[in-house]
């Protein structure tokens, strides 16, 4: 940095503190005004800013170095990194300008006079008042929202156009002593639903310092196994990070690091998560299919994307589940008229369907249910008669994976009871949770409700009892 005193140009050093960011990082400088019902302080010392990280640069080193990497063809431009480009994060900037440098008293060259220092609000606690660093971690997810090019309907009408491929992303790079907070969202909907709740988790204290959250963003419309089996991909993926990077946990012998993970979903997200927490076996498969999926015959490639999504095991780095709204017997709105006309809406990618065709083309009459004529949308599968929901809400969690539910509660449906408006209050209960909290919210808004922040806060509290290390059996 570069000021013009009395006496000529004085050169003033930068530093940066707390930051998992490199300096390269910081790319752009914006001042942007966060909603004022946000968490968080912009009142006390320095400036807050929200910093995006650069744009792609195909054949560089741009990369952050922290980032968990992977390449396809060996290509620069194939690097599939889960930090995005443009990232927004906050950064408070605090300056230590003296006077004397205007009044010509200090000399030229004496730079430990002057200074320019970036802050990670997300290290330090905040401070009430205006008396300690003005920070508001809202700052980049607001920005985040306003500036996304993700249109959640459109991709729900048209699927995976590019834009609205699913996706896994870290909000900031990847740190293996914090523990992964993974956030799912709902039927047209998009990660910019978490918003209230990141903003409450990176506004205390104490969440803040543990957690890094991590968000999957998947096109809506299409049957949801698909998601599931990309998400439990590219989780994979991202859980080797630990791997490559140095492990600060000091354990004993006999004892190895557990991830022990906290996925959320919301709404048709909540059965997308659960997939990543339990075993399949044969239920899912048997609840379409006549015969096994070994005798089916068809392309080998559009046989195994059928594996994938249909049998798979729990991920053992993830250790609690929260769900919020979800309709796990189904909602009985899709299977009235809006449901359909919302089903006839939901896009199907045509290489998809077309895979599907040829599949069942080769195997008369093997598939059943919705699966019988057609590859079914996401919105044909929450119906409460779908032998695939039904066979979905058989399969129980992993052994060692604490169950939540926050359930809304706001008007009754006619024949189905207690709901939220869109998921009774039946559908969304789950026998094995551990806790069951009942909110006086609808289907949307109990993501923005105090009573759901309160409970979500307690039981991510919670979860830090549990201990860092696992031993071997």
């Amino acid at each position: 940095l570069l000021i013009n005193g009395s006496a000529g140009t004085l050169r003033v050093p930068i530093f940066y503190e707390g930051f998992a960011w490199n300096r390269d990082d910081f790319d752009r400088l914006l001042v942007f005004k966060p909603p004022t019902d946000a968490p968080g302080n912009v009142c006390g010392r320095g400036v807050p800013l929200v910093v995006v990280t650069p744009p792609a640069r195909c054949g560089s080193q741009q990369q952050s170095t922290q980032d968990c990497v992977s390449s396809t063809d060996g290509n620069q431009c194939a690097i599939e990194s889960f930090v995005k480009t443009e990232t927004p994060f906050a950064a408070p900037a605090l300056f230590e300008i003296p006077v004397s440098i205007f009044d010509g008293s200090d000399e030229i060259g004496n730079t430990a006079t002057a200074s320019l220092t970036f802050v990670n609000p997300l290290a330090f606690a905040p401070v009430s008042g205006c008396q300690g660093i003005a920070q508001s971690p809202a700052m980049p997810l607001a920005f985040a929202r306003q500036n996304s090019e993700y249109k959640p309907i459109e991709a729900f009408v048209n699927g995976d156009n590019g834009v609205d491929q699913a996706q896994l992303r870290f909000l900031e790079p990847y740190q293996p002593d914090k523990i992964p907070l993974i956030l799912v969202h709902g039927l047209i909907s998009d990660p910019a639903t978490f918003l209230e709740m990141a903003d409450v988790v990176r506004a205390d204290p104490v969440l803040r310092t543990r957690y890094q959250i991590w968000v999957f963003r998947y096109p809506t419309g299409n049957e949801f196994l698909e998601s599931a089996a990309i998400l439990r991909q590219q989780l994979g993926r991202a859980f080797a990070c630990r791997n490559t990077s140095a492990n600060p946990i000091e354990m004993a012998e006999g004892q190895v690091p557990t991830q022990r993970a906290v996925i959320v979903g919301h709404s048709l997200g909540g059965l997308v998560s659960k997939l990543q927490v339990t075993d399949s076996g044969n239920e899912l498969w048997r609840s379409i299919a006549r015969l096994p999926l070994e005798q089916l015959r068809g392309p080998p490639d559009d046989i195994a994307e059928f594996r994938d999504s249909f049998y798979f095991r729990a991920n053992p780095n993830i250790s609690r589940i929260i769900y919020i709204a979800t309709p796990h017997l189904g909602s009985p709105w899709a299977s009235r008229g809006i449901g359909r006309f919302a089903s006839r809406l939901a896009g199907k990618r045509s290489t998809e369907e077309n895979d599907f065709e040829t599949i069942a083309a080769d195997n008369p009459g093997v598939f059943t249910g919705q699966f019988a004529d057609s590859l079914p949308s996401s919105v044909d599968l929450l119906r409460p008669d779908s032998q695939l929901l039904q066979a979905i809400a058989s399969l129980e969690p992993s052994p060692g994976v604490a169950v939540h539910s926050i359930i809304g509660e706001s008007c009754r449906l006619p024949r189905a009871g207690p709901s939220d408006v869109v998921v009774p209050v039946d559908s969304a209960f789950r026998a094995e949770a551990e806790s069951t909290a009942i909110i006086d919210a609808t289907h949307t808004s109990i993501l923005r409700s105090s009573d759901a922040e309160q409970e979500f806060v307690r039981l991510l509290r919670l979860h830090l009892e549990m201990p860092d290390t696992v031993r071997l059996q």
